[in-house]
């Protein structure tokens, strides 16, 4: 068999059936031989199973896993490392790919790095989302063109690589091979600080302006309304790369203040033109 067809030949297997293994699921229709799913709720295995996301599915990862070739763990990271953790008393017999979709990387890849040799293991992380999860907001298209970062270990192996590249294109993703802790220290800037910011932004904000709100508050505030269950691991497990993008952040702040007091408005206008000027050529880059 070509390299180039493996994923074809591949039974996969989800737990965490919800926005983003849902979205999974559904782009990677057609591209393997089956797409097995497990969640621990039931109406989420039936609804799934029903609108033809899976082949089949179950609330008892050990009903899947014996036909699974690949599982992608798809929980926030909290749950994610218990999974892990459990796998071995899962899963004894051949060898069995192990990736994941966390927002954080260190602490997964420690674990994953931790199980036995009859797992394949590496890291991964889609850089995409929404703020309403489940199954419901589930959509193929969601991770079209998103940045897929994929974090091997040294373990990995050359196949085990190729077929998370195919996986990751498959389902209309760009694969970006990074370190796990230079993605939690880049995370840290780009998604979980902001995530602090917003939540900041709306405790400093009277709920009896709602009727003066206007696109920038709605704008600012959007990462505020993720759900605590999704976010407070993510900081956490990423707390002082987290804690040191914030003091950045605070630092600027400062910084702004100390002009705005000063009433210096032509270094204030400076700044703010340069940091339009940043924004500019990063939208470029993307």
């Amino acid at each position: 068999m070509e390299e180039t067809n493996f994923l074809r030949e591949q039974n996969i297997a989800i737990i965490g059936l919800g926005l983003m293994g849902a979205s999974i699921a559904m782009g990677l229709r057609g591209h393997c031989k089956s797409v097995l799913g497990s969640d621990s709720d039931s109406l989420t295995c039936q609804i799934a199973t029903a609108k033809g996301m899976v082949d089949s599915a179950s609330t008892d990862l050990r009903q899947i896993l014996p036909q699974a070739d690949i599982l992608i763990i798809a929980t926030p990271v909290s749950a994610a490392l218990k999974i892990i953790a459990a796998l071995p008393g899962i899963h004894n017999g051949s060898k069995l790919i192990v990736t994941d979709v966390t927002s954080t990387k260190e602490q997964i890849m420690r674990a994953l790095d931790s199980l036995p040799s009859n797992f394949d293991v590496i890291g991964g992380h889609p850089i995409c989302g929404k703020e309403k999860l489940g199954i419901c907001h589930a959509e193929k298209e969601m991770l079209y063109d998103c940045t897929y970062t994929l974090t091997p270990s040294e373990r990995t192996s050359a196949r085990t690589k190729s077929l998370l590249a195919q996986l990751v294109e498959a389902i209309g993703g760009n694969p970006l091979w990074i370190d796990a802790v230079k993605h939690d220290q880049m995370l840290a800037k780009t998604s979980h600080a902001p995530h602090l910011l917003a939540v900041a932004l709306m405790h400093a904000t009277e709920a009896d302006l709602s009727k003066l709100k206007a696109g920038g508050f709605s704008s600012a505030t959007r990462l505020s309304a993720t759900p605590t269950s999704m976010m407070l691991p993510m900081v956490m497990t990423n707390a002082e790369n987290t804690i040191a993008a914030l003091e950045a952040v605070k630092t600027e702040i400062d910084k702004i203040l100390t002009l705005m007091k000063a009433g210096d408005n032509e270094n204030l206008e400076i700044l703010l033109d340069t940091s339009k000027a940043k924004r500019e050529e990063m939208m470029r880059r993307m």
